[in-house]
């Protein structure tokens, strides 16, 4: 029988560390953070591989077993799609509850993803380092699991109300929000896993606020498909140069923790690049 952290981690899609990071933890990650971003006029950066200063943080035992646990699997990877976020001062970067999936199959029941013959596990865990920002992540529970749920068709007619300035319907907008998600406060220390496959957003802040994102699950059909979204399908997530790409997997395999790039870019059913990154 499942554990039963197992267990509600896969019926709700998320679970919640309060206070997960000592003092003296945070401060050796926001070292970190401010090494590679201090000077940065950049508010999102990923492919945090590309900066020796995340490699100790991506193999972190406190972080691994975490995710160990959650999955209930002893061998768990870190499957590249990574990420930091800065928030400057009265520079807000998150959209007002612009739900999304972090999954390669983002339509419900589309892709391989969604195979009931073999459980999802790949995680995203959220690392925060700010203190009262009033921010955090907004979670639609269960949305890994239902297709049709009161908070996923409140969230469908919000997104097809979203280029219109009307007032009365920007109004009902902002009233839908608070009725869809679950707010999940953060402060300094927090951190949230999450399923990639789980509707979630970001809480807008005008504060000040650090933020680390990664991804990990084990050497499945999921992460393997994952890994090749992101490396092979996407912009922004490959290595700079060989050289980082060569001493990154190393270091890697030293901590037994590396996973192999794909040789290939594979064609899958369900795979959806957003806009953007076109």
């Amino acid at each position: 029988m499942k554990n039963k952290t197992y267990t509600n981690f896969f019926k709700k899609g998320f679970a919640v560390y309060k206070n997960f990071f000592t003092e003296e933890e945070v401060e050796k990650l926001l070292q970190a953070f401010n090494e590679v971003h201090g000077n940065s006029d950049e508010t999102h950066v990923s492919a945090l591989h590309n900066h020796k200063n995340y490699w100790s943080i991506i193999v972190d035992k406190k972080i691994l077993e975490a995710v160990k646990t959650l999955a209930d699997d002893p061998d768990i990877f870190y499957l590249y799609n990574s990420q930091a976020t800065i928030s400057r001062k009265n520079n807000n970067i998150w959209p007002h509850h612009e739900w999304h999936r972090d999954s390669a199959c983002r339509l419900f029941g589309i892709g391989p993803d969604w195979d009931k013959n073999e459980r999802y596990k790949v995680m995203r865990v959220g690392i925060y380092l700010s203190a009262d920002t009033d921010s955090g992540l907004n979670v639609i529970a269960e949305s890994h699991n239902k297709k049709y749920t009161l908070s996923g068709l409140l969230r469908l007619l919000q997104y097809k109300l979203k280029g219109s300035t009307f007032k009365p319907i920007v109004m009902l907008r902002v009233l839908l929000s608070k009725f869809i998600g679950k707010n999940i406060k953060t402060n300094k220390g927090d951190m949230i896993i999450f399923l990639a496959n789980l509707f979630h957003s970001g809480i807008p802040t005008d504060k000040e606020r650090a933020a680390l994102f990664l991804s990990y699950g084990p050497n499945d059909k999921h992460s393997k498909n994952y890994v090749n979204y992101y490396m092979k399908h996407r912009k922004g997530f490959e290595f700079k140069d060989e050289k980082t790409q060569k001493e990154f997997s190393e270091a890697m395999k030293k901590t037994n923790n590396h996973f192999p790039l794909p040789e290939k870019k594979d064609e899958v059913k369900g795979f959806s690049v957003p806009l953007i990154d076109r």
